[in-house]
């Protein structure tokens, strides 16, 4: 099993990349930091449910 961070972390990372979204310059670099933002929402759900 994967080792994640605690759920504190990993929302912040989300909320983060979130915002890094909203400031992007470009729409490539938007996409980027949503997918990103994605993959932590995922990583939360993970580590919520075990």
């Amino acid at each position: 099993m994967d080792m994640l961070p605690p759920p504190s972390v990993i929302e912040r990372r989300m909320d983060d990349q979130s915002v890094l979204a909203h400031r992007a310059l470009n729409a490539d670099v938007a996409r980027m930091h949503e997918d990103l933002a994605r993959f932590y929402r995922e990583q939360l759900i993970a580590v919520l449910k075990a």
